[in-house]
């Protein structure tokens, strides 16, 4: 696979990743104003933020390497 196409598909899970984020913060605040349980939710948001932390580290890598 080329350079290219590796940042590409990287930037794919970096888009996807703020979605899945922002959408898993919706959840939360639902959950809060129903006056539930948030406490899985917000660990399974900290995983999120953690894995996205990982998949923007990967593009700031892959773009470094393609700026040379």
């Amino acid at each position: 696979m080329a350079l290219a196409d590796d940042i590409e598909m990287v930037r794919g899970h970096v888009r996807l990743g703020r979605r899945h984020i922002a959408q898993q913060r919706g959840r939360i605040a639902e959950l809060e104003r129903l006056e539930l349980p948030t406490a899985k939710a917000i660990e399974f948001l900290e995983l999120l933020e953690s894995m996205q932390e990982l998949h923007e580290l990967h593009l700031f890598r892959l773009l470094a390497k393609a700026a040379g």
